[in-house]
Formats: structure tokens, C-alpha cells, sequence
């Protein structure tokens, strides 16, 4: 019968803050604590990594460290603009360090059964920024000329400019305007795109 390997997550925090604080929750699982940048073999033992976040230079390392493990970020800057960096890194999770124990708790239990660790407001505002990239997109695509919307219709079926031109009884070189200012006014890099913004936008 084999025997269950117990969870262990290891810190990665120059000064300690983090890591005491993480300790304080009264997690049960294993700590280890690094003080330089991780080696493969320090990871090689623990099921989830957390990176203290006290400054900017400390992006590199973090950096490092998504690429090789799932990892927490734990921030003492307290500034938002992180979070969403946090995101966009592929980082497991982002949390502050002014959290409660038990949020702190609860978090990193859950990140170590596979559950992304990122509260509720990173979420919220993730999706405030998805939502408002939507609409944008939306509101171009509401300000089409009805040459524009036909231009758009004759892309989606394949047709190349010199077709476009035909159906519209117009020269091909008016055709290729006609598709320069449509892909302008999405703002969009190709026909694909052009197609594919009109679509989720109705």
C-alpha cells in the first residue's frame, strides 16, 4: 500500500513577511521557505510555490517561477495595477498580504486541490475590463455604414475583392477601400477578425 505523500508548498520571500504571515493561518501543510531564486530541485518537493511580491524587480523571479510551477503570488505592494499583471503572467493566484488568515487559509487549501486563488475583486475586475472590451467592440461594429455591413456579409461568405466588387457593381480597387476602412473602423488586423467581431457583437 502506498503511502500519501503529504501536501507542500514552498515560499519564495527574501525578507520572511509573507512566509510568517502564511505560517500564522495554522495551515496544515508543509512550509519551506527560500530566500534566493528556487532552484528545479527546491520545486521538485512541493505542490505549490508562493512568491512574495515586495517590488517591482521581484516580476522577474515570479516570472521564473509561474513558468515552472503553479504559484500564489502574495503582494505587499497593494497596488491593483499587480493583480492584473498577476493575471496576465499565468500566475496561480494573486493575494494580498493584508488578507485574513483565514482568507489566506482558505486560499492556498484550495489552490493546492487545482482552484485558482484570486479574490473576488481581481476577478471582478478582469471581467469589468473583458466586458468593456466587449462593448467596445459592440458599439464600433453598431457604427457600420450599411456598405460597410454588406462589405462584412460578402467577407464572411469568402469572397475576395474582385468578387466584392461584382456584387456590388462597383471597381475592385473601391472594393479594397471599402474593406481598408471596414477593417479601420473595428479595428481589427484582417478579414478573420473583421468577421468574427460583427458576429459576437449581434
Amino acid at each position: 500500500m502506498a503511502v500519501k505523500r503529504r501536501h507542500a508548498i514552498l515560499v519564495w520571500d527574501e525578507s520572511g513577511k509573507v512566509f510568517d504571515t502564511i505560517r500564522r493561518t495554522a495551515i496544515a501543510v508543509s512550509l519551506w521557505r527560500v530566500s534566493g531564486k528556487p532552484a528545479d530541485s527546491d520545486l521538485e518537493e512541493v505542490d505549490l510555490a508562493v512568491a512574495a511580491l515586495y517590488r517591482s524587480s521581484d516580476w522577474k523571479t515570479i516570472a521564473s517561477l509561474v513558468r515552472r510551477t503553479s504559484t500564489v503570488i502574495v503582494s505587499a505592494t497593494s497596488d491593483r495595477r499587480d493583480a492584473a499583471r498577476a493575471l496576465a503572467s499565468g500566475a496561480f493566484g494573486y493575494l494580498d498580504l493584508g488578507v485574513s488568515s483565514r482568507a489566506m487559509r482558505r486560499a492556498l487549501l484550495s489552490a493546492l486541490r487545482g482552484e485558482p486563488a484570486y479574490s473576488r475583486a481581481v476577478l471582478g475586475d478582469r471581467i469589468r475590463a473583458d466586458l468593456g472590451i466587449a462593448a467596445s467592440h459592440r458599439a464600433r461594429t453598431l457604427e457600420l455604414t450599411p456598405r460597410q455591413r454588406e462589405v462584412v456579409a460578402l467577407i464572411a461568405t469568402g469572397a475576395s475583392d474582385k468578387e466584392i466588387g461584382s456584387a456590388l457593381g462597383i471597381a475592385t480597387a473601391t472594393a479594397q477601400k471599402h474593406v481598408t476602412r471596414l477593417l479601420k473602423r473595428l479595428d481589427v488586423p484582417n478579414r478573420a477578425a473583421a468577421v468574427a467581431a460583427t458576429l459576437i457583437s449581434l
